[in-house]
């Protein structure tokens, strides 16, 4: 992706992770328990962002993705020099093909698309793998993976698997993992 290759690797962490059914609380901000998670993912990305990581890269899909994306946002006050970057599969709506996409998340996320610095789009329309290219380019731009994985079958699963065979850093915060 053209617009991508100023982005330096280094200084970048992507997210990935599980639809709101596999999270904790189904990923609805009152939830306790994904109240628990944020806290977590809160202390992971401030010291992410305190050794210098400036550049947040999501992949646009309701749970996992759009909690940290809010996040990011959330963080941005006390670190003004973070960019949030938005990486889309496809361009047609909120990804139709999803039943994950309620009201709810639906509204979450247009509200990370108004404050991101940066949105991309891998194509124009759904094609069999676009899923895998956009998880694909979020690896290749970064040096670290904040994940939600619950070791189960997933886009997740390949995203942790490309992130492993890259040599990216992996901190997994399903059930408080240090890592994978």
């Amino acid at each position: 992706m053209d617009v991508l290759q100023g982005i330096n690797p280094a200084h970048s962490l992507c997210f990935s992770g599980h639809r709101p059914d596999r999270l904790p609380g189904r990923g609805e901000a009152g939830a306790p328990e994904t109240q628990l998670l944020i806290a977590a993912l809160r202390q992971s990305l401030i010291a992410a962002m305190e050794l210098g990581k400036t550049t947040m890269l999501h992949g646009c899909m309701a749970g996992w993705d759009i909690i940290c994306a809010e996040q990011v946002i959330a963080l941005k006050e006390q670190f003004p020099q973070v960019r949030l970057i938005s990486i889309a599969p496809y361009q047609t709506g909120f990804f139709i093909r999803e039943e994950c996409w309620t009201p709810e998340w639906i509204s979450r996320a247009q509200e990370v698309f108004r404050q991101h610095d940066m949105g991309i789009k891998i194509t124009k329309q759904y094609r069999p793998g676009i899923y895998y290219e956009r998880n694909r380019a979020l690896v290749d731009h970064s040096s670290e993976l904040i994940c939600y994985w619950d070791g189960g079958g997933s886009g997740t699963k390949y995203t942790v698997s490309q992130a492993r065979q890259s040599g990216l850093a992996i901190l997994n915060l399903h059930e408080g993992d240090a890592a994978v």
